[in-house]
């Protein structure tokens, strides 16, 4: 529900705070005083159009803000949650909007900046505004159609529905792809065949490359090899002085020395570690001799292979490891072509089996949602009659289509949601309803009978009592007051029938102060309440019979309406 609203230098509106509570509300005020102002504030916050007209003369912008707050089931609550627009213990939607004369309009949601279509979007799902504006859920045909299912209680079979109908998608996506990559794969046959065989028979191997530069680089310098290692093993080994016979005399200097002395004695490890590493490289240098002669027939082997190498990687402009995938990938194109037939015909197996639990389902929700059509056309006719509209006749007309293409996200069924104003006169679509107050009463109609399956939390109902007095006014005000078990509503109207069965009522004032007109809006409790129904009733003359009558309507109305 909307809970507070706060509008500054907006058209005649210079500074308004409004705290709203649940129920059923209403805007009362005379003619031009300013009451279509608030409709249009609560446009703009919700996603509206946005002009420099909009902003109070002398001010340089016009600042709205609202807060709604939701119940924790609501799934805007969650989607918001989920896009980081609201925390995991918050349940209060902030809106706030600046429109400013320079053109730089501002807007956020609960703090955050965010664009216009991120408000409109959210919007959509907290306000429903019906009367000479546009902002109206119950005209778009997508919206009567998940009305209608949800009426009729068909969620699981419309979800069962969208599971085989995203499963038929994707398997004629993926039979889609592979006929354009087998048709590629065709076209191309001989030069992968060519590619394969090429580069199969070369025989590529993941680091073979670097592990052949460095045995060319080793023969290349098998010479200077041999005579360090050589050099090497003989000053350690195999000299007349070998570092490690040098080694051996200096351990039995220590070992003599620890016998003098004890502390000398804890040297004697380091050197016997000493001559351990030293003697595990002679092992080494002694094998390592042996390997290092001049090979100039392996030398040759290995440059051709490396020239060989070189050229595939120039021919194709990849490394040896980007080569091997490539006979990888090669090798897997190849294997497709050779199971094509194989292939197509069990993906075409597929998308048949798939279209064909698709249309099972889309059948089934056919049958289900006529049916339950004509339930709904009974219960608004009822609810137009209770309104005294009775010549108002509705057809809902589900138009299924049995095109392959004319599956969609909810099926293959269209509706359209046709009314005929007056007798004698053809069907039109709702929204070409030309009445603001015709097409607001439809919409309470449609509102009520719909009340438990909408989840928009806030309606406005504006014009809706066009044409409307005496008993058919007491019978919308019921309706209205009803509905707002299920919606906050909120109605402009200037019927005291059914401004006296609100919970609450708002008067709109036009006032002149040091020469500025502005519009001012308070709540009306007790006499004052009782007064603004008297002037509704009396057209402005207030007298004791008047308030007498507005006393009993306000008490017929309801009890609880007038608060003191």
């Amino acid at each position: 529900m909307l809970t507070e609203l706060r509008i500054s230098n907006f058209a005649l509106i210079d500074q308004l705070h409004l705290t709203l509570s649940a129920g059923f509300l209403v805007i009362t005020g005379e003619t031009g005083a300013g009451k279509s102002l608030l409709i249009d504030a609560l446009l703009l916050l919700v996603g509206g159009r946005a002009s420099s007209d909009h902003i109070r003369f002398g001010a340089d912008e016009a600042l709205l803000e609202a807060c709604f707050t939701l119940p924790d089931s609501h799934p805007l609550v969650s989607k918001l949650r989920q896009d980081g627009f609201l925390l995991s213990d918050q349940q209060d939607v902030f809106i706030r909007r600046i429109v400013a004369r320079s053109g730089k309009n501002r807007s956020y949601l609960n703090g955050q900046l965010a664009p216009v279509q991120t408000i409109q979007d959210v919007g959509r799902q907290l306000v429903d505004i019906h009367g000479q504006h546009d902002q109206q859920s119950l005209l778009s045909p997508k919206a009567q159609l998940e009305l209608l299912d949800a009426y009729g209680g068909l969620q699981r079979l419309v979800e069962s529905f969208q599971r085989h109908y995203e499963e038929w998608k994707d398997k004629q996506e993926a039979l889609e792809i592979f006929q354009q990559r087998l048709e590629d794969q065709v076209a191309r046959q001989d030069i992968l065949e060519y590619q394969y065989e090429e580069l199969t028979k070369t025989q590529l191997q993941v680091g073979e490359e670097a592990s052949l530069n460095q045995e060319y680089h080793r023969l290349k310098h098998s010479g200077r090899l041999g005579e360090l290692s050589n050099q090497s093993f003989e000053t350690l080994y195999d000299g007349e002085r070998s570092v490690l016979a040098q080694l051996q005399d200096v351990m039995n200097w220590i070992q003599e020395l620890g016998q003098i002395d004890p502390k000398c004695q804890a040297w004697t490890p380091h050197l016997e570690s000493s001559v351990i590493a030293l003697q595990e490289v002679t092992q080494h240098l002694r094998d390592f001799r042996t390997q290092t002669e001049a090979d100039p027939e392996r030398m040759e082997v290995i440059d051709s292979r490396l020239a060989g190498l070189q050229r595939l990687k120039k021919k194709y402009g990849k490394t040896i490891e980007e080569l091997v995938e490539l006979v990888r990938s090669l090798e897997a194109d190849l294997s497709v072509l050779q199971e094509k037939d194989e292939q197509i015909t069990r993906l075409q197996a597929e998308v048949t089996n798939s279209f064909v639990a698709m249309e099972t389902s889309a059948k089934e929700l056919s049958i289900k949602r006529k049916k339950v059509a004509k339930q709904l056309v009974k219960q608004i006719q009822q609810e137009f009659e209770g309104l005294k509209m009775g010549s108002m006749q509705i057809q809902i007309n589900l138009l299924t289509s049995d095109a392959d293409g004319a599956f969609g996200p909810t099926g293959r069924d269209r509706l359209e949601l046709l009314l005929a104003p007056n007798p004698g006169e053809p069907p039109m679509p709702l929204g070409r309803i030309a009445s603001g107050g015709e097409l607001s009463r439809i919409m309470l109609a449609l509102k009520t009978v719909f009340a438990g399956n909408d989840q928009t939390p806030v309606v406005i109902f504006d014009e809706i009592d066009s044409g409307v007095g005496g008993e058919a006014g007491m019978v919308m005000g019921k309706r209205l007051r009803e509905l707002a078990h299920y919606h906050q509503v909120c109605c402009i109207t200037h019927l005291p029938q059914i401004a006296s069965q609100a919970h609450a009522q708002f008067v709109v004032e036009k006032v002149s102060t040091n020469d500025r007109t502005q519009t001012e809006v308070q709540e009306v409790i007790g006499v004052q309440r009782e007064t603004e129904v008297a002037r509704m009733l009396g057209g402005g003359e207030v007298t004791p019979t008047i308030r007498k009558t507005a006393k009993e309507l306000l008490k017929r109305g309801s009890g609880s309406a007038q608060r003191a």
